[in-house]
């Protein structure tokens, strides 16, 4: 059974931007009890702070809007896909995201990644150190994590981070912790995947895909880990219609500045799915640019989720 997950509108992509200021929440909230009574499994938000690629307008924190949700949700699971690493020190993301697993009732899924978006690095101010320092920093807060969900009183002393007595209570309630999902395809960080990772999260096509998977399973017989035993997820930007040609025109006229992923009929959204069910995956992610049209997230529940 493959598992449907939608993201959040928050304004990363615009979406946003032609709704009034004050009907904005409503219009998230209104998406999220849909998807509570529609079959959603997952609801996941961004981990970013301004729209991309430098537009300006309106884009709410992803972890203040997941803190909101959980306690006003009840079914569905809640995550972001995925935290940027270098955001937060992680003896304090352990504790909000323990906090979060409570407040949700043990719904959370944690994701997180090294962090690539340069431009809002610096508009920030953040150091956006190399890539290899942001794996070894991610891998070093996974360590610190895990430690605080799991141990009573976890110290830690690495390059970049250290804790000492660090008590995390209350505990998260999912055990051993909330699974982790960690994003990206970098060889660097399929490793880290494969140390601590209960869930991967990586894009492309069918040969891009494969050749991940081949990395990973690589990277797992280095650790003498199982690859099976780390589920796969993937996140695309879907646009759904009657007919490929009026999926396009759609997209056309929502210019959200990113292409879709997935554009056409359900029948070609199924398809897509099914193919990559092949290739392992078990989670799809979709962030869907007219989530506000009532008829679009009809034919979502009758053409695509009630048939996976």
């Amino acid at each position: 059974m493959a598992l449907f997950g939608l993201i959040v509108p928050q304004g990363w992509h615009g979406e946003l931007n032609n709704i009034p200021s004050e009907k904005r929440v409503d219009a998230i909230l209104n998406l999220v009890e849909w998807a509570e009574g529609s079959k959603v499994e997952s609801l996941w938000l961004y981990d970013h702070f301004t729209q991309y690629r430098g537009s300006i307008g309106h884009c709410f924190e992803g972890w203040m809007l997941l803190s909101y949700l959980a306690p006003i949700t009840h079914r569905v699971r809640l995550g972001m896909l995925v935290l940027c690493n270098s955001y937060r020190n992680p003896a304090l993301l352990a504790k909000m995201a323990a906090t979060v697993d409570n407040i949700s009732q043990g719904r959370l899924e944690f994701g997180i990644g090294a962090g690539w978006y340069e431009a809002e690095y610096r508009s920030y101010g953040y150091i956006y150190p190399n890539l290899s320092t942001r794996v070894s920093m991610l891998e070093e807060s996974l360590k610190i994590v895990k430690k605080m969900w799991c141990e009573e009183k976890p110290s830690f002393k690495g390059r970049y981070y250290s804790i000492k007595d660090a008590y995390c209570y209350p505990k998260p309630i999912q055990r051993p912790h909330p699974p982790i999902t960690v994003g990206g395809g970098s060889r660097l960080t399929l490793k880290v995947v494969a140390k601590y990772a209960d869930w991967s999260n990586f894009g492309g096509g069918v040969d891009r895909v494969k050749q991940l998977n081949t990395v990973l399973e690589e990277c797992c017989r280095s650790v003498g880990r199982d690859a099976k035993s780390i589920r796969r997820s993937i996140h695309w930007v879907g646009v759904l219609s009657s007919t490929r040609d009026d999926a396009l025109e759609k997209a056309r006229r929502l210019n959200t500045g990113v292409e879709p992923h997935v554009c056409g009929s359900s029948e070609e959204w199924l398809t897509t799915i099914n193919a990559y069910r092949d290739l392992g995956f078990e989670r799809f992610i979709f962030f869907l640019p007219d989530f506000y049209d009532q008829r679009s997230l009809e034919l979502l529940y009758e053409g695509v989720i009630s048939k996976l």
